[in-house]
C-alpha cells in the first residue's frame, strides 16, 4: 500500500479513542498476569504477589521474540523456579495457566470460525487451507498438552521420542538425560494438574478472567475502526471480536517470532470489507504496534524487575 496514504490516515486517527485501544492493551496485561496469581493459590510457594504477576507479564517479551511464540513457558518456569517454587510446581504453574488460555482460547476460536464460516470463506477462500493447517496444529498442540496432564501412558511416547532425537550424537547425552526424567516429571506434572481441576474455584475464576480478557483485548480492533471514523453496528462486533482472536490462533504456526506477518495477513483479510484497504491496513499496523511492540516493552520491562529481584536469590534452584 501507498505509504503516504496510510500516513495520512493515521495522522488523523482519533487520539482519544487510541488512547483507549491501549488502556485496553494495559488490561488485559493485568488480567493474563492475574491468572498465574489465581493458579499458584494452595500452592506451598513462596512466590509473592508482585513476583508472580511481573513473571506472568514476561510472556510478552518471550513469546514474541521466538518462533511459534512458544518462549514464556521455559523462561517463566525458570523464574518461577528461582524466585521460590520448587521445579515441579513452576512448571505446574506455567502450563497450567497455559491449558487453560488455550483451551479457552481454541473454543473461543472454534465457536467464531463455526458461525462465521460463510463470512471467512467469502474474503478468504482461496486461503482456506491456511487456515485449516493453523487450526489442526493448534489444536494438536492443545491436544498433546492436555496428554501429558492426563495420561499416563503418555510418558512412554515421550521417552520414545527422547530416545529418537537422541540418535543424533551431539544430542544423545541431553536426550538420554531427559529420558531419564521423563516419569518423575509425568507424575508429578499430572498430580499438580489434577489437583488444578480438583481446585473448582480456581479452574472456574481463571477460566472466567480469560474470558473476560478476551473480549476485552479482541475488542481493541472495534475500538480503532472508530478511532478511524469507521462506524461499525452493535451486531459487527461480535464478529470483529471473534476474528481477531481467529487470526491470532490460526496463524500461530508461522515460524516467525510472534507469528509476524501471518497474523497481519490474517487480520488485513478478515476486515477488508469494512473499509478501504489503506484504512485496515492502517488499523492493522496500530493494532500490531499497541498487541504485539506495546507487549514487547511491557515484557521487557517486567524482564528486568523479576532479573533484579531474582538477584537475591543467586545461584538458588529450588527442587
Amino acid at each position: 500500500n501507498d505509504i503516504d496514504d496510510i500516513f495520512n490516515v493515521i495522522k488523523g486517527a482519533n487520539v482519544w479513542f487510541l488512547i483507549l485501544a491501549i488502556l485496553f492493551m494495559l488490561i488485559h496485561t493485568f488480567l493474563t498476569s492475574v491468572t498465574f496469581v489465581i493458579v499458584k493459590t494452595g500452592l506451598p510457594t513462596e512466590l509473592t504477589f508482585i513476583d508472580t504477576l511481573m513473571v506472568g507479564k514476561m510472556e510478552y517479551l518471550f513469546n514474541a521474540i521466538t518462533p511459534f511464540s512458544s518462549g514464556s513457558q521455559p523462561i517463566q518456569t525458570y523464574y518461577f523456579n528461582k524466585l521460590g517454587a520448587n521445579y515441579e510446581e513452576a512448571t505446574s504453574i506455567s502450563l497450567s495457566n497455559f491449558i487453560v488460555y488455550q483451551v479457552t482460547l481454541t473454543i473461543f476460536s472454534t465457536v467464531g470460525m463455526i458461525m462465521y464460516f460463510s463470512k471467512i470463506y467469502e474474503v478468504a477462500s482461496h486461503y482456506m487451507w491456511i487456515i485449516v493447517v493453523g487450526y489442526i496444529m493448534n489444536t494438536l498442540m492443545l491436544t498433546l498438552m492436555i496428554l501429558i496432564g492426563t495420561v499416563p501412558g503418555i510418558k512412554k511416547v515421550i521417552k520414545a521420542f527422547f530416545r529418537l532425537i537422541g540418535k543424533i550424537k551431539p544430542l544423545n547425552k541431553k536426550m538420554t538425560e531427559l529420558e531419564g526424567k521423563t516419569d518423575d516429571f509425568v507424575y508429578k506434572f499430572q498430580r499438580d494438574i489434577k489437583s488444578l481441576f480438583k481446585r473448582k474455584r480456581v479452574l472456574l475464576g481463571t477460566t472466567a478472567i480469560r474470558i473476560v480478557d478476551l473480549i476485552i483485548f479482541n475488542a481493541i480492533p472495534i475500538v480503532l475502526f472508530y478511532a478511524f471514523g469507521i462506524r461499525v453496528s452493535f451486531s459487527d462486533y461480535l464478529y470483529i471480536i471473534m476474528m481477531s482472536a481467529f487470526a491470532q490462533t490460526m496463524m500461530l504456526w508461522v515460524p516467525t517470532p510472534g507469528a509476524s506477518g501471518g497474523v497481519e495477513w490474517a487480520y488485513t483479510v478478515l476486515f477488508t470489507a469494512f473499509a478501504s484497504t489503506s484504512v485496515i491496513v492502517s488499523s492493522m499496523l496500530l493494532w500490531r504496534f499497541i498487541t504485539f511492540y506495546l507487549g514487547m516493552l511491557i515484557g521487557l520491562a517486567a524482564y528486568l524487575f523479576v532479573k533484579k529481584r531474582g538477584r537475591k536469590y543467586e545461584n538458588r534452584s529450588v527442587y
